[in-house]
């Protein structure tokens, strides 16, 4: 009877040791299949998360002025601010004076103009040949030296233009730009990204 009540524990204690070592492998493997799906999903939210702070961190930035000259331009032509004191990103041209948007957004730009004596100079900032804002000197008197300044954000694209150019408004703008006097400048800088 001993021998029988050993070999019915034993058969009864092996059976129960399948059971719940089948029971325990099945939860195990699921737990491992839910712990790696849990994985990839929080590896893929880390990522998207990493990606928008570099955008964020991403400075666009440039500021740029006509330092020591004194021109004329003729009618909607593009002022060429030469010499560039700052560009982060390098998406300023200080030969062609157009900045392209590295990606979509709102954009801040500010620029100011000078002259002197009794010329004039009204300039407008374009985007993508629309005309955005403008500003400028016209009532200038003999002997003097004047500034105009003007800011305007705007939404642009990805590879969108922006410059500074001279308004359709008679033929010949004067730019007095020295570095006793009033300078003419240009600035941009992205200020939501999207």
């Amino acid at each position: 009877m001993d021998v029988k009540y050993f070999i019915v524990l034993f058969f009864v204690l092996s059976i129960t040791e399948q059971i719940y070592s089948k029971s325990i492998q099945n939860i195990t493997s699921l737990d491992e299949d839910s712990i790696t799906s849990r994985l990839e999903i929080l590896e893929t939210k880390l990522t998207v998360l990493e990606n928008e702070r570099e955008k964020q961190h991403d400075v666009v930035l440039f500021y740029a002025i006509i330092k020591q000259r004194e021109f004329s331009l003729n009618k909607q032509s593009t002022v060429v601010f030469e010499t560039v004191i700052i560009n982060e990103g390098g998406h300023y041209n200080n030969n062609d004076g157009i900045f392209v948007a590295p990606r979509d957004g709102i954009y801040m730009f500010s620029w100011t103009v000078s002259t002197v004596n009794t010329n004039y100079i009204l300039t407008e900032l374009v985007v993508e040949e629309n005309v955005i804002s403008s500003t400028g000197e016209r009532e200038v008197d003999s002997g003097s030296y004047t500034s105009a300044s003007m800011t305007a954000f705007c939404r642009m694209r990805k590879d969108d233009h922006a410059w500074i150019r001279t308004t359709g408004w008679d033929t010949s703008h004067h730019i007095y730009s020295k570095n006793t006097y009033s300078r003419t400048s240009f600035l941009g800088l992205l200020v939501h990204p999207e």
